[in-house]
């Protein structure tokens, strides 16, 4: 009998190890788990990479099983954000110059790697060709506006204050310019033909076909348009660098940017 009841004990210790053996291992799994969904990599990124981004941060969840969590706006408010203790891993700017300043503001951990690069256009509703010449560009205006964005911080905005006024056009437009908060913000009243012109990148082509190449700015009237990232953690390293990869590139190009 006592024989027979040892055998129902220590056969009903071992069920008892092996249900706490299966709960710990189960616990441990969803701890992981919670903690990939907690914990996210955190990117702030220039408003005009939103496409090429969402595309990279999927592709980036398929290949890692780690979610990219990305806020876009203009780099100027996005760098002024950082410098006010935004918590993010990683930043991704339109402009060099923010990225010198929060490097100087000692706000980076790494270097700063250039990423994609871009160029300046005369974007229209119509399909109409412009001429660069103060004359043409008012003449198409009629009396409407031109869309830009902010010319004192904004990226977009910094690199056509450049081009125009290498150009000899920035005095004579300025009266006819609307300014908005960032390069997407421009793009909109383009589209819905609330102005009949805009200055935007010209990447924006890529996925707007009913938006027009009116004229394309030359490169060498403004500085190079540059998209770099950096790590404001250890925690964004990798990310940082699968977009410096061919396949980040390659989703770059398609989005209308050139690489590095």
């Amino acid at each position: 009998m006592f024989k027979n009841l040892k055998v129902l004990v220590t056969g009903h210790w071992q069920s008892i190890r092996a249900f706490q053996t299966f709960c710990l291992g189960f616990l441990i799994c969803v701890c992981a788990t919670n903690y990939s969904v907690a914990r996210p990599i955190d990117v702030f990124a220039a408003a005009s990479l939103k496409e090429p981004l969402d595309e990279l941060s999927a592709a980036y969840f398929a290949k890692t099983g780690t979610n990219v969590r990305i806020s876009y706006a203009s780099s100027s408010v996005l760098a002024r954000q950082i410098e006010y203790g935004a918590p993010v891993d990683v930043f991704i700017s339109a402009n060099l110059g923010w990225m010198k300043y929060l490097d100087g503001e000692g706000l980076l951990m790494k270097d700063v790697h250039p990423i994609a690069f871009n160029r300046l256009i005369f974007a229209s509703y119509t399909s109409e060709r412009l001429e660069l010449n103060t004359a043409d560009i008012i003449d198409r205006l009629a009396g409407g506006k031109l869309a830009i964005p902010l010319m004192d911080a904004v990226p977009l905005g910094l690199y056509a204050r450049q081009a125009l006024q290498n150009l000899g056009l920035l005095d004579a437009l300025k009266p006819h310019m609307v300014y908005y908060d960032n390069a997407r913000s421009s793009l909109i009243p383009v589209l819905r033909g609330e102005v009949e012109l805009g200055i935007i990148y010209s990447s924006d082509l890529t996925f707007k076909p009913d938006l027009y190449l009116a004229a394309e700015i030359p490169e060498n009237s403004h500085e190079k348009i540059t998209y770099a990232a950096a790590q404001l953690v250890p925690y964004g390293a990798d990310f940082v660098l699968y977009l410096l990869q061919p396949e980040a590139h390659a989703v770059f190009k398609s989005h209308g940017f050139s690489s590095p």
